[in-house]
């Protein structure tokens, strides 16, 4: 099956001579040859592309994964166990040889043992969130005996991991849940891959990776062990929480018979934070504040900040601090008042008939978009200033916060607002591929003076394109995606629809390569395609395209002879 749909259809590369292109630095390679199939959706930056690609290709009589075009080892089949790194940059999976099966790490074979009974020969592998360590479990030895190996390095034998590795923040440690077969009492804990004996349950960290917090379990109390030494007690400790910033909580029952929990600091209780359950425990980024959503009466929620109880509502979400940890927002809902409030540090907005959605700007700056019962206008209310549209959507912020846009509906068509100003005449058209759910149809550069997306201006709805500051500076009929910017805001890379079939890739309203589509399968397993785009910080503009039925990663680099100033 073909996961590749062209947005258009995909002809032949057209011969077009070198001088009608731009010199700008183009590289490419192949990442999915003709044949290959997809296999891995999941394959991801840590942003939101998909420019990293795992897949199989037929190999002679055999088969080969390929990564990001290099081919591995030869199999005979795949047994569909793969993994793939937060950033896309590493992989491993496992493939069966003959009676044999191989792990494979970053397109080397690591392992090879034949499966037992039937089964996987590897029960579990993967990375560490940033993929600087790589962890397995090994096959089963005499008697069942396993080891968690990480790094190449073997752990204590155990019979069953049971938990996946828990790495702490520098990735530098490790800890994992395991039994022994002759022990009947319960689980073990490792920590970095040596047995340390039964130190209770939940274990983490500490922020700095110094110690290792644990929830010890005896017949009428809970202890809060640190390195296996005992600290706070307890009828029943729940959870440990701590901050980068020195916070520590526990979540606490003071009685094994009697529902209810509350919030506990240094062995004492923090007073208003009884309730039926504590869902979440929050820390701002700088970890000197904290937020706890708390439930009682069976449903009902409120928030505790700071050590202050907040008002109880019906429903609360979107709980957050603002990047400069000044605030604190959540959408608060009341059935008898019948809306939804904005509420930051405690202090409630005015009511609104539906729901809203936090954009948060520089940090600091919040955003929303809410619907005022009985009027058919939404407002856009901005750190307090509101700007009344109908059908009001896609609200955005600069990258450094200082601007803002939104869509709404003036004539039938979609208008664009610009610091709740709307654009007189401007009209804003849809992509193909959107860098998310509620995402802006327009793009702020990075230092805010240019602001792009496909349309029309002055009212004139027959000619449209690519539009930079409300003028109209290329004629591009199929929008495919928003268009990038550098980080120094000095040029933008788009791509312009060719009559017939495929693509230009426009630098400066030049072109500098030709391609046929786009790989629409990617990220099949997300709620919408994975757009293959990426402009890094270093200004390449990175992309996936089919070329001639193979999938190509192409690294686009402006050369200083076009600028976006030129365009206007």
């Amino acid at each position: 099956m073909n996961l590749y749909l062209p947005l258009a259809s995909l002809l032949g590369a057209l011969a077009m001579p070198a001088s009608l292109f731009a010199q700008a630095k183009v590289e490419s390679v192949v990442v999915s040859p003709q044949g290959a199939t997809v296999v891995n959706p999941s394959f991801a930056t840590a942003s939101t592309t998909g420019l990293h690609v795992l897949v199989t290709a037929p190999k002679g009589s055999r088969q080969v994964y390929l990564h990001d075009g290099v081919e591995g080892p030869r199999f005979d089949r795949a047994t569909g166990n793969k993994q793939i790194s937060a950033d896309g940059k590493r992989h491993a999976y496992t493939a069966q040889v003959g009676t044999e099966e191989i792990l494979v790490l970053d397109g080397k074979e690591i392992v090879r043992t034949t499966p037992q009974h039937g089964g996987t020969a590897f029960p579990a592998f993967g990375f560490s969130p940033s993929g600087k360590r790589f962890w397995y479990v090994s096959p089963a030895e005499t008697g069942g005996v396993h080891k968690l190996v990480v790094d190449g390095v073997p752990s204590d034998p155990t019979h069953g991991v049971t938990l996946h590795p828990v790495f702490s923040t520098d990735e530098s440690r490790y800890l994992a849940m395991f039994s022994l077969q002759e022990e009947r009492r319960g689980e073990l804990l490792m920590i970095d891959g040596k047995n340390v004996g039964f130190q209770g349950s939940k274990p983490q960290f500490s922020p700095d990776g110094k110690n290792v917090i644990t929830i010890g379990h005896a017949p009428d109390t809970d202890v809060l062990l640190i390195d296996g030494k005992p600290g706070s007690r307890a009828p029943l400790i729940h959870s440990a929480h701590m901050s980068a910033g020195g916070l520590n909580f526990l979540v606490i029952s003071g009685s094994r018979s009697t529902p209810g929990v509350f919030l506990g600091v240094s062995g004492k209780k923090i007073e208003g934070s009884d309730c039926d359950m504590i869902e979440r425990v929050i820390f701002s980024p700088d970890g000197k504040r904290y937020a706890a959503l708390c439930t009682v009466g069976g449903s009902r929620k409120f928030v505790l900040i700071d050590g202050t109880k907040g008002q109880v509502y019906d429903q609360i979400t979107q709980l957050q601090f603002t990047a400069d940890s000044a605030k604190l927002i959540y959408v608060a809902q009341s059935f008898t008042a019948g809306g939804h409030f904005l509420v930051v540090n405690d202090e409630e907005s005015d009511g609104y008939q539906g729901g809203i959605e936090i954009v948060l700007g520089g940090g600091k700056r919040i955003g929303y978009i809410a619907r005022v019962a009985g009027q058919p206008e939404e407002k856009v209310i901005v750190e307090g200033k509101a700007t009344t549209a109908r059908g009001a959507s896609y609200l955005g912020f600069s990258p450094d916060g200082s601007r803002y846009g939104f869509n709404g509906f003036v004539g039938g068509f979609l208008s664009l607002y610009l610091d709740g100003v709307e654009q007189k005449g401007v009209t804003v058209y849809d992509t193909s591929f959107t860098d998310g759910q509620n995402m802006p149809r327009f793009r702020f550069s990075p230092d805010g003076k240019y602001v792009a997306h496909f349309g029309s201006v002055n009212g004139d709805t027959s000619k449209s394109g690519l539009v930079i500051n409300g003028k109209l500076v290329d004629n591009v009929t199929t929008p495919v995606c928003l268009p990038f910017f550098t980080p120094d805001s000095q040029h933008i890379v788009y791509f312009r629809f060719i009559p017939g079939g495929g693509y230009e890739v426009m630098v400066d309203g030049k072109a500098v390569e030709k391609i046929g589509s786009f790989p629409t399968g990617l990220g099949t397993n997300r709620p919408e395609p994975l757009a293959p785009f990426e402009m890094g910080a270093d200004g390449v503009f990175t992309f996936i395209a089919i070329t001639e039925g193979a999938a190509k990663r192409y690294r686009i680099t402006p050369d200083g002879s076009t600028r976006i100033a030129s365009m206007l």
